[in-house]
């Protein structure tokens, strides 16, 4: 199962892209193929924007061919404008997946949290060490944006499997 993992922003929008080789006979776990930012400029008109954006996802999904893209699923409490550019590019993700056919699910947070950190308030340091020790990486993923987005894809493969993330590593 290949998974695209998004942290959605306009102007910064985390991806990640993991392989589940667990179905593979003699191999096991998850495998980090690609992660990255997605970015478009304040400055920049709104559509133009939105074109950038719904290019960069359509390019992502082109590229990968992802079996699911899972995409946090965000409340916001304060901060209308946040939530309005955030809304918009949850939007064109939807789109772009249903126009190539390509599941999308969503998770929260918490559930994020707690399937790659063991509980669903983990810090975003929390997070990104997880990423690290899960995707058996060198360092921790910069941005947290990334970390953030690798950590859905870690999340819908465990949930996949029924379990969490933490049971993956050996």
């Amino acid at each position: 199962m290949l998974v695209v993992g998004i942290d959605p922003g306009l102007s910064r929008c985390g991806y990640g892209v993991v392989s589940d080789s667990s179905e593979a006979a003699g191999q096991a776990g998850m495998t980090l193929l690609s992660g990255g930012l997605i970015q478009t400029s304040p400055d920049s008109v709104l559509g133009e924007r939105l074109k950038i954006f719904l290019e960069d996802i359509t390019g992502l999904l082109l590229e990968f061919k992802p079996d699911v893209v899972a995409i946090e699923r965000i409340l916001f409490r304060k901060n209308a404008k946040t939530a309005f550019a955030v809304g918009q590019a949850v939007g064109l993700v939807h789109l772009a997946c249903f126009d190539r056919g390509v599941t999308l699910v969503e998770y929260s947070a918490a559930e994020v949290k707690l399937a790659v950190a063991g509980h669903g308030s983990a810090s975003k340091y929390q997070v990104q060490r997880m990423v690290q020790l899960l995707g058996n990486l060198p360092q921790m993923p910069e941005p947290p944006d990334v970390a953030d987005a690798v950590a859905l894809a870690f999340c819908h493969i465990a949930k996949a499997r029924g379990g969490r993330a933490q049971d993956s590593i050996r």
